[in-house]
């Protein structure tokens, strides 16, 4: 069922069930008040009838026969019996619809007072009439042919109102589910008509303000991210296909520089050496796109722990420093640090790691004495990394870009790299909730501040 149709019944059924338990009540109540009425003119009937057969010694049973005969307030099939204190009746109208009542039931009516009862469509009140020389029990029934009549014609007013009611509820649901629906079926329409070839194209926020306004601002959201997703695996793909076609191809050229004549033993062994050291550069830059691609998910946040600090610098400097023995990193602790605990993230290490690696690995690349300057410290609850070089810097212009895949600034390019390792750190520092600055000069060297958050169950 649509939802259309379920808002159309749903709002049909409550409109009836309200507009049911009114005509109940309006029913229920109409015929609690004729019953009371009908009582109230019996009683009033019964106690004018006993008042003048009693009271009035004029009145004989013959003379009130006539006179009850032609009253025009008779009640349809009245019947009036009268009992004196011995249960025996003194005075009965004509007819006899009503059984003589019993002993006990006189008894019940001398202890209450007042007792009404039904037989059938005949109703009946029994009442306590007192005079100075005995206790009278008046006994009054009659058919309310008028009130049932009246009541009746109330129940069928009642019911043709809650049949139209609930045609008009229902058809007045299906208006308000359209009214209520158009926006969000005209958001549908909007949405539906939104491709790969036209994520820059925004659903209509409406008014800003309503859930579907805010469904609208969710979706263009998320429109906003995938544009930016399918932007950078765009830019990632092209720039990735190039990196690896340089090498491919200087790989291929000189195996088929080597095939064409006969070569020396040095000439072999130094053309090996250079398609090895190509190799070697395709495998660190397929294992970046790697690291790339595996920061720039949600998943490894799973597989988080505490990590400390202190020990990926340690770890990170001696694979730099075996890699490259020309290279000098120096790392100095803050001396208000507390203790090497206190410098605990809950992380990953490969990928922290990885990140020490990369900036140390710019920092002592880009600086004409291949050293840098590691500051550890602490700062309102995240662990402070700053790697200071006093290299080639980096342009103005150059600075909103460091941190895209495969960005390369114009003084980078004459040394050996992909452009990849700012972004996997950029990456690797979002994935750990952290946050990267940079402040650069020309010529003068760059630093990169680093805060990522502590451990918050190591006490600092």
């Amino acid at each position: 069922m649509s939802i259309r149709n379920r808002l159309t019944l749903q709002f049909g059924l409550l409109a009836s069930l309200v507009l049911g338990i009114a005509a109940m009540a309006i029913y229920l109540l109409s015929a609690d008040y004729r019953k009371d009425e009908f009582a109230q003119r019996m009683q009033s009937r019964g106690e004018n009838t006993a008042k003048l057969f009693i009271q009035v010694e004029e009145v004989d049973e013959n003379l009130l026969d006539i006179i009850e005969r032609d009253n025009p307030i008779r009640l349809p099939e009245e019947e009036i019996i009268i009992f004196d204190s011995n249960d025996s009746i003194i005075y009965r109208t004509a007819g006899d619809y009503t059984a003589i009542p019993t002993a006990y039931f006189l008894d019940q009516v001398r202890a209450e007072s007042l007792v009404s009862s039904e037989l059938g469509k005949r109703e009946m009140v029994s009442f306590l009439f007192t005079d100075k020389q005995d206790r009278f029990v008046v006994v009054v029934s009659a058919i309310d042919v008028y009130g049932r009549s009246k009541l009746s014609n109330l129940l069928q007013v009642l019911l043709s109102v809650m049949v139209l009611g609930m045609l008009s509820f229902f058809i007045a649901g299906r208006i308000y589910a359209e009214r209520a629906l158009n926006p969000i079926k005209q958001l549908v329409s909007e949405i539906t008509g939104i491709s790969v070839s036209n994520l820059d194209v925004r659903a209509n926020e409406g008014n800003g303000q309503d859930e579907l306004a805010q469904l609208a601002i969710a979706f263009n959201a998320m429109l906003v991210r995938l544009e930016a997703a399918f932007k950078v695996q765009r830019n990632f793909i092209a720039n990735a296909s190039h990196e690896m076609r340089t090498p491919l191809t200087a790989i291929s050229g000189q195996l088929e520089v080597l095939q064409m004549k006969e070569r020396t033993t040095e000439q072999y062994r130094s053309a090996v050496s250079s398609v090895l050291n190509d190799i070697h550069n395709l495998n660190l830059l397929a294992n970046r796109l790697l690291l790339l691609a595996h920061a720039g998910t949600d998943a490894p946040e799973a597989s988080f722990k505490p990590v400390r600090l202190d020990e990926i610098l340690w770890e990170a400097r001696a694979d730099l420093c075996r890699a490259h023995p020309e290279y000098v990193v120096d790392v100095d602790f803050d001396v208000s640090l507390p203790d090497p605990e206190s410098l605990t993230v809950n992380g990953s290490d490969v990928l922290l790691r990885t990140m020490v690696l990369n900036l140390m690995d710019n920092g002592c690349k880009y600086s004409e004495d291949h050293h840098v300057m590691v500051k550890v410290g602490v700062e309102e609850g995240y662990g402070r990394l700053i790697f200071a070089d006093q290299g080639i810097g980096i342009a103005e212009e150059d600075r909103p870009h460091i941190f895209e895949p495969f960005f390369r600034a114009e003084g980078s390019r004459k040394r050996d790299g992909h452009g990849i390792g700012l972004s996997l750190v950029s990456r690797i520092v979002d994935l750990h909730k952290g946050s990267i600055q940079m402040a650069s000069m020309v010529n003068k060297g760059t630093h990169f501040t680093v805060l990522l958050p502590l451990n918050k169950s190591v006490s600092i």
